[in-house]
């Protein structure tokens, strides 16, 4: 039986070689990617779909290439580190985020989303035999003790 340690994907690794230079990179974990959509929130419009347009594909991810290379050399925030990898060649930085990519998203990026979607929309194939909608209580519930007051309640100090 595996356990944790067996399947964490902080293990997975690539080794991409540009100039000469060997770069190991890893995938981003949640807490990573969730970090950088919220510091580029055009990305969110990019994964989601949507109208496609390249120039502001290019305009969103040439501001999130730093941070989003960093993270996949586990330096997410560190502002050195995001400044350098942003000043990397197009070229390499694709290498990169294309190693980056495959590693976080291993089955594929619409496999993610529709699995993600799923869960959002409380729609969980497999679970209690189908997929069932969540419900969730939006009414108050009424409090099960009366309140007190200070003439029905009895001191006791």
């Amino acid at each position: 039986m595996a356990d944790l340690m067996d399947i964490a994907p902080s293990t997975a690794r690539e080794v991409v070689k540009a100039d000469g230079i060997r770069f190991v990179v890893r995938g981003l974990s949640t807490p990573e990617m969730a970090a950088i959509l919220a510091r580029f929130p055009d990305l969110v419009g990019l994964v989601a779909g949507g109208n496609f347009n390249v120039a502001k594909l290019f305009a969103s991810i040439s501001k999130a290439i730093g941070p989003i290379i960093a993270a996949g050399f586990g330096q997410l925030g560190k502002e050195e580190s995001e400044q350098r990898a942003s000043e990397l060649s197009a070229e390499i930085q694709m290498d990169l985020v294309l190693a980056i990519w495959g590693l976080t998203f291993p089955k594929g990026l619409d496999s993610f989303v529709s699995k993600l979607t799923a869960l959002l929309t409380g729609m969980v194939p497999g679970v209690g035999g189908g997929a069932k909608p969540i419900k969730l209580r939006l009414k108050a519930s009424r409090s099960p003790s009366p309140n007190s007051s200070d003439s029905v309640s009895r001191q006791i100090m």
